[in-house]
């Protein structure tokens, strides 16, 4: 990445609005102020000014803000540009600012320029990305506690006591006649278990925290002909799902983005499973499996008429099912049509999807299932637990040849796990990862 050039990109979403945001960031900000704008700028005082092109056509009547380096969001000089919200003005200002001026900017790489002129670590780069893509409110709430460097703090705390441990070992190594073996193999050990028992807590918080942040995905299943996609249907309050008596309708694996107690559920409708010879409905059922694999519930629906039997526990057994609840539909076509929720197993709620009954009772147990409650804890990434375990491990590792008093391994194991526990906040991290983690940011953040 050059970060030497100047970026530009709009902020907001695309489309007619009240306002749009351009935002500009590198050395050429004075420049366009200059050129492009009628009034001066004052650092971080929102102006009323006219944007104009090279030629002083005059494009728009805006609000423009100047962030002078380094107290801005990327440490560069910054401008953000507030224009009506027309997308012709708005890709009109930004033609105009990157004919001579700028380039059009990479996803994230605003963020990107922060993390290297060391405004954030990388775990709150990562908490920005989280804050823009949470699926509930307490997701966004847990991801601005690590945005706030909760998180980073905790991990900064492991990170010097790990520091004083590789210095007391490496002078360990250099004045031997300092102490005597075993007065400093157990302080070592006791040293590396206090760091374990740290570790534990950290990553027993890194797994809450990946909880939270992750999107609910619920599948819907079952045999065909039972009412998965009236079911999904009437969750996502419009018919996407095709509904007809013909088992096997539905042919692919639909899904739905619901809104449920202000947290976004993606619903995925499937084809019914049975044995078919039928090449498209075998395809649809090969991927009622991968939306199986990948949810974090499934409903299972049967008839209330059929009943639940063996073939349905072997379409569970057979595609490794485990947390499921059961639904049984169409109560109202027997002797019990009163909806309700009971707890054996698994969670058993009755409904009726052509009588609209229990849906509400089923959207409340979805609610208080799905919807996260703690936003005490922020949010984390698999990368982040998966650095913690290998420090874990190699400070086990340690531990084994602290034992054997072979202090060199020791001391070789504390620095594998000293540069692991880095990567987290972004230190001796490579290049390609952070093209990685940085391409997931929308444009203009």
């Amino acid at each position: 990445m050059n970060s030497t050039s100047t970026i530009a990109a709009l902020s907001t979403a695309y489309g007619k609005s009240a306002i749009g945001i351009i935002r500009v960031s590198g050395t050429n900000v004075p420049k366009i102020i200059k050129s492009h704008l009628s009034h001066e700028l004052l650092p971080r005082l929102a102006t009323n000014t006219i944007f104009s092109d090279s030629k002083g056509n005059e494009i728009d009547d805006v609000i423009a803000i100047f962030y002078e380096g380094p107290n801005s969001y990327t440490g560069e000089d910054m401008l953000e540009i507030q224009c009506h919200g027309n997308p012709v003005i708005l890709d009109h200002v930004l033609c105009v600012i990157c004919q001579k001026y700028a380039t059009h900017s990479k996803p994230g790489e605003f963020t990107e320029r922060a993390f290297l002129n060391n405004k954030i670590d990388l775990a709150q780069a990562e908490a920005i990305a989280d804050i823009i893509n949470a699926s509930n409110i307490n997701a966004s709430k847990a991801a601005l506690i690590s945005l706030q460097g909760s998180f980073s703090t905790k991990v900064g705390s492991i990170d010097s006591s790990l520091i004083s441990l590789r210095e007391y070992v490496e002078a360990s190594i250099n004045f031997p006649e300092d102490s005597s073996p075993d007065i400093y193999s157990q302080d070592v050990s006791n040293k590396v278990d206090a760091l374990l028992k740290d570790l534990s807590v950290l990553s027993d918080s890194v797994n809450e925290g990946i909880a939270v942040n992750q999107k609910p995905v619920v599948a819907i299943i079952g045999k065909p002909n039972v009412g998965k996609s009236s079911l999904a249907n009437i969750l996502a309050g419009e018919k996407r799902s095709i509904v007809s008596d013909n088992p096997g309708t539905t042919r692919d694996a639909i899904s739905h983005d619901i809104y449920l107690d202000k947290t976004n559920i993606t619903l995925v409708d499937t084809a019914g499973i049975r044995n078919t010879a039928n090449s498209i409905e075998s395809a649809g059922i090969t991927m009622t499996k991968d939306a199986i694999t990948r949810s974090s519930l499934v409903l299972y629906l049967v008839d209330d008429a059929v009943g639940f039997d063996d073939s349905d526990l072997a379409i569970l057994e057979n595609n490794n099912v485990g947390n499921y609840w059961l639904i049984i539909n169409k109560i109202d076509l027997t002797d019990n049509p009163e909806p309700s929720v009971s707890y054996n197993t698994n969670k058993t709620i009755r409904i009726s999807v052509l009588k609209n009954t229990g849906i509400d009772l089923l959207r409340q147990e979805l609610s208080s299932a799905l919807v996260p409650n703690d936003q005490t804890v922020g949010t984390a990434r698999a990368r982040h637990r998966m650095l913690l375990n290998n420090v874990t491990e190699h400070l086990y590792l340690s531990k084994k040849y602290n034992d054997n008093h072979q202090i060199d391994l020791v001391a070789e194991e504390l620095r594998i796990a000293h540069q692991e526990m880095l990567k987290i906040k972004g230190g001796d991290i490579n290049e390609d990862l952070l093209d990685k983690i940085f391409s997931e940011f929308c444009i203009g953040k």
